[in-house]
């Protein structure tokens, strides 16, 4: 096996000099600040690791900070192997709230239920100086830079030198994870979720997929495992106390 590559820490990623042949796409600028240590130890634990399992509440910063990462890794290709940035998330809607058919060819379609991962990009983006942060996303999802993946296209397939982000993962089940989990080639697979938003009737009655990971692979060679809880929050203050009042 080669040298394991991994990206520079998160108080390095910074605009640099781009030299040689770079392709125009991936000349951006990633400048993240962790808001606290369990951000920096997201961080760390990306860094450290091949396959990451995050559990967390609301308005801890778990896509912010992943999605910032990822973008990341992906500038650096030369450094860190990554040629891409995979997306994969459930494709439900929430409870009895049907939107109907949606139009569009799929990749319009599939790109609807990763809009939330989307507008973090562009919001990573834009706060990090860069100019028409939305012209740089839509030049990276144009030139296959950044791929949406549906879990049922996904047998058979083997995901290699890509960054992949599994977002909404308390909506998969114990068989759709190992799924998921198994299509792993190389690089970097992070798979973010939190219990309580879970909306599947299933998945609620103990058939919880990234529950089973976080207890069952803990302490395994090159899987990293971060818990934030509301102690964590940072989007807004107010979303703490109602976490707590929700939960009584």
């Amino acid at each position: 096996m080669g040298k394991k590559k991994t990206a520079p820490p998160v108080d390095k990623m910074q605009e640099e000099t781009f030299e040689g042949n770079v392709d125009k796409n991936l000349k951006y600028r990633i400048d993240l600040k962790c808001k606290n240590k369990k951000q920096k130890e997201l961080v760390k634990s990306i860094d450290a690791n091949d396959i990451i399992f995050v559990e967390g509440v609301f308005g801890v910063g778990k896509t912010f900070v992943i999605n910032s990462v990822a973008l990341s890794y992906l500038k650096k290709s030369a450094e860190t192997g990554i040629k891409k940035i995979i997306l994969i998330c459930p494709t439900l809607e929430v409870g009895q709230m049907h939107m109907g058919l949606l139009p569009g060819t799929l990749e319009e379609k599939l790109q609807s239920h990763v809009m939330n991962e989307l507008d973090s990009m562009k919001k990573i983006l834009d706060r990090s100086g860069n100019q028409a942060p939305n012209q740089i996303l839509d030049n990276l999802l144009k030139q296959g830079y950044i791929e949406v993946r549906p879990i049922s296209y996904l047998r058979g397939a083997s995901l290699a030198d890509s960054f992949i982000c599994v977002s909404e993962a308390e909506e998969f089940t114990k068989e759709e994870l190992f799924l998921i989990l198994s299509r792993f080639e190389n690089g970097k697979m992070v798979i973010s979720g939190d219990p309580l938003q879970a909306s599947r009737t299933n998945v609620r009655n103990g058939n919880s997929g990234l529950l089973h990971a976080m207890e069952r692979l803990t302490n395994m060679d090159r899987v990293g495992i971060i818990k934030f809880s509301e102690e964590d929050i940072v989007r807004n203050d107010i979303l703490l106390n109602i976490y707590k009042k929700w939960k009584d």
